[in-house]
């Protein structure tokens, strides 16, 4: 189903509820979750709140697919790659109260997210799943997110499989789909980077239009062919804080490239963003 028809599903399901107040809470979790999520699969966690029940769609594709031939609307995928990041799992609340996490994973195509719902999310929690491994996602949906990029959706039909040591050989570390910082430009959008830590500034603290506090760090960050400012931010910042120092090694997958006040390059860090300190997955 398509975003607006999730929209009216729920309209015609809860006879007080108003599209502006949907819209609303589409908005709010847009700001909870921090873009992880695209609209469509935000507006799935709206309709269970709202005790509704979306159906997926009916596209099917049981084949064991490359990430760079996958696109929206199939319902039965498995895909195998190398695990490069493992995000935290979250909670949401509702008449429907439950949780997900989110992974990335790398095969000789590209790098594809995939989210776990529910029980599936135990494979994080329990520390099941760890950076480097390659697994094999299986009978997932596939879901656009907020910028048009395909990911992959785990249920309750889903499964994730840990494949032996000795594959991880045929698929790429995340250094293969870093870009290289001297080719950094505006137009670069959400990228993955890796090098060598140099400065460190220290964490500066403020205030927010809506009162709440955040912080911010900066550092530089060199390779081969040139050096960035990073900007983290709020629990990026405070985490980094603690745990990056000089001379360190840093992996960073999903930082937005931004222009700078001074006409220079910076690379923003975020909840949306893994960090890997000391050395290649």
């Amino acid at each position: 189903m398509t975003s607006q028809e999730i929209i009216q599903k729920i309209l015609a399901e809860n006879q007080g509820v108003s599209e502006e107040q949907i819209l609303k809470k589409l908005q709010d979790e847009r700001a909870r979750t921090g873009g992880l999520l695209g609209d469509e699969t935000l507006l799935r966690l709206i309709a269970a709140k709202y005790g509704v029940e979306v159906q997926q769609n009916t596209i099917c594709n049981s084949g064991n697919l490359a990430t760079n031939r996958l696109f929206a609307g199939l319902n039965d995928v498995t895909v195998e790659g190398r695990l490069i990041a493992i995000y935290p799992v979250r909670t949401f609340e509702g008449e429907k109260p439950g949780k997900y996490a989110t992974l990335m994973i790398a095969d000789n195509q590209g790098t594809l997210r995939v989210v776990l719902w529910n029980e599936k999310a135990d494979l994080v929690e329990s520390g099941e799943l760890v950076i480097g491994q390659v697994i094999r996602v299986l009978h997932g949906y596939t879901r656009e997110d907020r910028c048009g990029k395909v990911e992959l959706h785990l249920g309750g039909k889903s499964g994730v499989k840990v494949e032996p040591r000795e594959k991880t050989g045929a698929y790429p570390t995340i250094e293969r789909f870093a870009s290289r910082i001297g080719s950094l430009t505006s137009a670069s959008g959400t990228v993955h980077v890796s090098g060598t830590v140099k400065e460190i500034f220290g964490l500066t603290t403020f205030t927010r239009n809506d009162s709440s506090d955040g912080s911010v760090m900066r550092f530089t960050l060199s390779d081969d062919s040139g050096t960035v400012t990073a900007v983290a931010w709020n629990e990026k910042a405070t985490e980094l804080k603690k745990t990056l120092k000089a001379n360190s090694r840093l992996q960073l997958i999903n930082v937005r490239v931004k222009d700078a006040q001074n006409g220079t390059l910076e690379i923003h860090i975020d909840q949306n963003t893994y960090t890997n300190i000391d050395g290649p997955i």
